[in-house]
């Protein structure tokens, strides 16, 4: 049985997402050809490159015009079926000479074979300059000398991450694709990934540009899931944080809001006894006195008049914070007008508006 054979067969599209100067570039240098001519193929009319091909031979260029980001098929011959006649078959003409490699021209076809160590995606790419082929761990291109990007991890970032404080979330083994940075996450309250980290710094910058990308320079983009997981850690510390902040900030806003609206409510009771105490020229010694209750209720306190006139306003369970927490109210006569100090009881200060804060 005959062995199938395949033609590769350019579609004259490129493949969606892929920008078409840069792949008529890329297939330039990959088939030696001029830019104009490498142009032309790409101009919606399908284009043989090779015929006649084996399987194995006709999958490796494929995979390597499929690298360009060109659209290319292949097709398979199907062999024409010879009638069978009963007459004696010509004699095979002796075979036609084959150039060998130090025959074959020296100038480049479009139809020339692709060297095999340029056909691996993994181990070149194109310079986003001249188009031409670099190795994939190159620092410049050898055809135009420019200054390649780097891929793969960066050693300078991988330090940089362990440098920062981000180095005791394991940032940096995440960036390199390790998920047991994990580990670094869930020990970072203890302090021993931060010293881990400043170790692996110093390891890093110390690490040999060669050693690194062997080890690390083949690695391609992080997947998104890697930084699932240090994303939500450090999205919830940064929560923790913002609450252990505000929750506090927010409690002693609510509270000291309470205190201003008791000492608000209480003044009605002030302006009671004030004029009692101008009507009759006596002083209060309790509520009973006045003819009102021994305590009375407030929004958030309950007040009580004890002797001289002296007001007690103690703060009741409604105030989490300052429940049971006091603040005396006393009378004095400056000038023939009633001044009530409310500095006295055992209210902490920085809850109390300014003018009743202790000196």
């Amino acid at each position: 049985m005959t062995e199938p054979r395949y033609n590769i067969v350019l579609t004259g599209h490129i493949q969606p997402g892929q920008d078409a100067t840069a792949v008529a570039a890329k297939l330039a240098a990959l088939m030696k050809l001029p830019p104009e001519k490498a142009q032309a193929l790409l101009q919606g009319n399908a284009s043989k490159v090779k015929t006649e091909l084996d399987e194995a031979t006709a999958r490796r260029y494929l995979a390597a015009l499929e690298n360009t980001g060109a659209q290319v098929r292949m097709d398979e011959l199907v062999a024409a079926v010879q009638p069978l006649t009963l007459e004696p078959a010509a004699p095979t003409p002796p075979p036609a000479h084959q150039p060998t490699a130090a025959e074959e021209p020296s100038t480049p076809t479009p139809y020339a074979t692709p060297a095999d160590d340029h056909l691996h995606p993994d181990e070149m790419r194109f310079c986003s300059h001249c188009g031409g082929e670099a190795p994939r761990l190159a620092r410049s291109c050898p055809h135009c000398k420019r200054k390649l990007p780097t891929l793969g991890r960066s050693r300078e970032v991988a330090a940089l991450l362990a440098f920062l404080p981000t180095g005791a979330w394991g940032v940096h083994r995440f960036y390199l694709g390790q998920w047991w940075g994990i580990f670094y996450l869930l020990l970072c309250w203890t302090g021993i990934p931060s010293v881990i980290s400043l170790v692996e710094f110093v390891v890093f910058l110390c690490t040999g540009r060669e050693s690194w990308d062997a080890k690390h320079g083949h690695k391609n983009a992080v997947s998104g899931w890697i930084w699932v997981i240090p994303s939500l850690f450090i999205l919830i510390m940064i929560l923790g944080v913002v609450a252990a902040v505000a929750i506090p900030a927010y409690q002693d806003y609510l509270t000291r809001s309470q205190v201003n609206q008791t000492l608000y409510e209480v003044e009605t009771l002030e302006q009671e006894i004030t004029d009692f105490i101008e009507r009759t020229n006596f002083v209060p010694n309790s509520g009973i006195d006045m003819g009102k209750s021994d305590v009375g209720e407030l929004t958030y306190a309950t007040w009580s008049i004890s002797e001289n006139a002296v007001i007690t306003l103690t703060f009741d369970s409604s105030t989490d914070i300052i429940a049971g927490e006091s603040i005396t109210l006393i009378p004095y006569l400056e000038e023939d007008a009633f001044i009530w100090d409310c500095t006295g009881g055992t209210l902490d200060p920085k809850y109390r508006p300014i003018g009743c804060q202790p000196e």
